[in-house]
């Protein structure tokens, strides 16, 4: 009897053990995925408090607002290339010390802003800062990437992003309250603060970010499975190109690109449409844009996780373009409001279900590439569309502007449901991550 029991007992361990091993599989907050989306807010922190203050701190040494442009601009443009090489780099040389190199380039830099306050010596750092971004920001997403449960990887990647809208919401108001009060030094210095806790989170746990990440394929002996080929997908040849852009991801990071023509007009030229309709305290918009970013990300990723792309991607597009319109008639702050609400909903989903596909369809030792690949085209959907914008608005007018815009989002809606018929159709959600 004594032996039944403990038999049973036995038997009972055993399957307790094994259901927490695979609870704990199947979670997202784990003590990596923390510390990371530590670092990933720490280092947007930085990045937003610069991106909101900097053009203030170069105007008031003396530049004009052509060269606050291109200061602005070739910082954009430098990380756009980078990213185009960063998968590659991450994938070939591994994660964690391309996150740790960027983060160090990025605060290296911000602390020159106050050393060096000669405008040529500035629009120089801001190139070798595009570098530092283009390699960090790619490789956080990509560590996020190979340590969130597969099972849960839309609702995982959806909190992780929840640190870029938390700083979006907090660090240009803190960056303006410092440059207009105490000083742009001081904004300077708080941004250095939170890029080098940033780079000391980096370091102090790298190597056990190190076991989570896909090892490097510049050493093929340490890949525990090679990739397998899917049947649906026809083997190409692999060409130069393929070293760069990820063929996976192609379909999402276009989607994605027509949406941010939409989401640039709102960035660029909202301020200015509010004012020429009498509203000049425009704030209240981007805290609803925020509010509904940081509410919308995880339900729109367990409804991935659980039912696939295609619900979150007609709903992202059509409350994306309705965002447009709405702002394109606001003549007051409510109005506005809702506009950044509606945006918040639609910029934010896409975000989460365009950059969940366009990784999840590939093998670990490809993520790097994917992760670079929809970057690569979310930045040039920014700079496409307020170049675009900037032109309609000139032509017609901030309202008509807006109308002509929110054709855009349509457009990824229509083109990733018809482009991408066959794909969403073979999806079973987590089907590719089993």
């Amino acid at each position: 009897m004594l032996a039944a029991y403990s038999r049973y007992n036995s038997r009972h361990d055993t399957n307790r053990e094994a259901s927490m091993a695979k609870r704990h599989m199947h979670e997202i907050f784990t003590r990596d995925f923390v510390v990371l989306s530590t670092i990933n807010l720490a280092v947007f922190f930085g990045f937003q408090m610069i991106n909101v203050g900097l053009p203030i701190y170069v105007a008031q040494l003396g530049a004009d607002a052509f060269t606050v442009g291109i200061i602005a601009s070739i910082f954009t443009v430098t990380a756009t290339i980078v990213r185009v090489f960063a998968g590659a780099i991450l994938d070939r040389f591994g994660r964690i010390g391309t996150m740790v190199s960027g983060i160090a380039i990025m605060a290296c830099m911000v602390v020159s802003y106050a050393v060096f306050p000669i405008i040529g010596v500035i629009i120089g750092l801001r190139v070798v800062h595009g570098l530092g971004w283009g390699l960090g920001s790619t490789a956080t997403s990509t560590i996020a990437a190979d340590i969130i449960p597969k099972k849960r990887f839309a609702e995982g990647m959806g909190y992780f992003a929840l640190t870029n809208a938390v700083s979006g919401a907090i660090a240009p108001a803190l960056s303006i309250f410092l440059v207009q009060g105490p000083g742009a030094v001081y904004m300077l210095g708080v941004s250095a603060g939170f890029t080098i806790l940033a780079l000391a989170l980096s370091i102090a746990d790298a190597k056990h970010l190190e076991k989570r990440t896909a090892p490097a394929i510049a050493h093929p002996e340490s890949l525990a499975e090679p990739p397998k080929p899917r049947p649906s997908q026809p083997q190409a040849s692999a060409g130069a190109l393929d070293a760069f852009f990820e063929r996976q991801a192609l379909l999402p990071a276009m989607a994605m690109l027509l949406v941010n023509v939409g989401f640039a007009s709102i960035t660029t030229f909202v301020a200015l449409h509010a004012a020429a309709q009498g509203v000049p305290e425009i704030a209240g918009c981007f805290i609803a844009y925020a509010i509904t970013t940081v509410i919308s990300r995880p339900f729109i990723g367990r409804t991935i996780d659980r039912k696939g792309y295609r619900g979150p991607s007609i709903f992202a597009t059509l409350c994306a373009a309705a965002s447009l319109l709405v702002i394109a008639v606001s003549t007051s702050l409510p109005m506005f409001c809702a506009g950044g609400a509606l945006g918040g909903l639609g910029i934010g989903s896409a975000m989460g279900t365009f950059q969940a596909m366009a990784v999840a369809t590939v093998p670990p030792q490809r993520r790097g590439v994917a992760t670079s690949t929809f970057f690569v085209f979310f930045d040039l959907g920014i700079a496409i569309g307020s170049f675009i914008a900037g032109i309609i608005a000139n032509a017609v007018g901030y309202t008509a502007m807006y109308q002509i815009i929110a054709i855009f989002p349509i457009l990824a809606c229509v083109f990733f449901l018809v482009a991408g018929k066959e794909r969403l159709a073979a999806t079973r959600p987590n089907a590719e991550l089993e």
